[in-house]
């Protein structure tokens, strides 16, 4: 088990070191093909459509055929696209985004619960370190590196070290040893509405992605309105990757440590309150309240494949796979809810989080407070 956590950590570094190389400023080369912002929206939004089609049937795949398997028909899907760019082809790069999001929602559940799966105990911690902390520290180096080579005109070199990268990433998943034998046979016939935990996990995890996404893309346009400038806002943004390695190691044992029910709900008060204090504070007030909301903002991440494996003990992955899906669906339109809410003024979108976040609260409290 040891070994298997090893080898899937090593993977994961492997790959969002290999992809800070380019991935994070494909948005410049799509532009300098000659797509236009509006037609890079439509990529992007339809990337979120593949991811939740993935996460829906890449849980089905992995109960039937298992995590190891899963994962490398997803991972497999998400390595080679990067190749569509070496082709200088406008049409071709736009498609790289959405099938490697594609792979990469298909792999997910297969990867949670696996990993969860290996823990032997301090299961939060371990998921968080495998799956945030320890990849978030090397592309400290690595997207720099992108960056410098982008500028000097080498976008191919990084993108083709990031393909070789994602190919090692891939060939340490196959050294894995899928440890659970017996696997569901009907998958793909099971009614979860008929579990009340799905449906609360369902509903609570669907309310948590809409409300954010349509309020996350506000606070640079809130801070900018308070009079703070571009570089502040930068050191709240520089500020955050510290949350990444600190905040989701904080998470995980927070999760191990409360339990995950127990975290989960508090989780949603600590939000809306912080939200409440960043849209009243000013000043440092303002910041820690920033970092306060973010830091138990993942909470919610760690918390879900714990929350799986104890309500569910077949149908794992499925469950996590749909939960993802139906999260990501439903918040595809949250961007524009949270700007018609705009118009009625600048705090009116935080008060939907916080009246949001509130709800999840009792909900949590009422619903998950006895296993099935």
């Amino acid at each position: 088990m040891i070994r298997n956590l090893s080898l899937i950590t090593l993977s994961n570094v492997v790959l969002v070191s290999s992809n800070a190389l380019w991935i994070m400023y494909i948005q410049y080369f799509l532009l300098s093909l000659g797509l236009t912002k509006t037609e890079m929206g439509l990529v992007f939004s339809l990337a979120l459509l593949m991811r939740a089609f993935g996460n829906l049937i890449g849980g089905k795949i992995a109960d039937i055929l298992g995590y190891k398997r899963t994962l490398l028909i997803g991972y497999t899907i998400y390595a080679f696209p990067p190749l569509l760019i070496l082709l200088h082809n406008a049409l071709l790069a736009s498609l790289v985004y959405p099938i490697m999001s594609l792979g990469s929602g298909i792999g997910m559940p297969a990867k949670s619960l696996f990993i969860v799966e290996q823990a032997q105990r301090r299961k939060g911690l371990t998921y968080m370190l495998v799956q945030r902390v320890l990849p978030s520290i090397p592309p400290a180096l690595t997207a720099p590196v992108g960056a410098k080579l982008y500028e000097m005109g080498k976008y191919d070199v990084a993108v083709l070290i990031g393909f070789l990268g994602l190919l090692i990433s891939l060939l340490l998943l196959m050294f894995l040893k899928d440890s659970k034998r017996e696997r569901v046979q009907n998958s793909f016939n099971f009614n979860f509405l008929s579990s009340k935990s799905f449906t609360a996990l369902l509903l609570l995890y669907s309310l948590d992605a809409f409300s954010t996404e349509a309020v996350q893309w506000i606070v640079p346009l809130y801070l900018r309105d308070l009079g703070y400038s571009v570089l502040d806002y930068g050191f709240l943004i520089s500020a955050q990757t510290l949350i990444i390695a600190f905040g989701g190691t904080f998470a995980g044992i927070f999760v191990d440590r409360v339990e995950p029910v127990n975290a989960l709900s508090l989780s949603y008060l600590v939000v809306a309150t912080s939200l409440l204090i960043f849209s009243l504070g000013k000043g440092w007030i303002l910041a820690l309240a920033y970092l306060l909301w973010k830091t138990f903002g993942m909470i919610g991440f760690a918390a879900l494949p714990l929350l799986i494996e104890r309500y569910f003990s077949d149908m794992k992955a499925s469950a996590f796979g749909t939960i993802n899906a139906m999260s990501t669906l439903i918040s595809i339109p949250a961007p524009s809810f949270g700007g018609i809410l705009l118009r009625f003024g600048a705090g009116v979108p935080f008060v939907f989080k916080i009246t949001i976040d509130f709800f999840c609260f009792i909900l949590v409290r009422i619903s998950l407070n006895r296993e099935e």
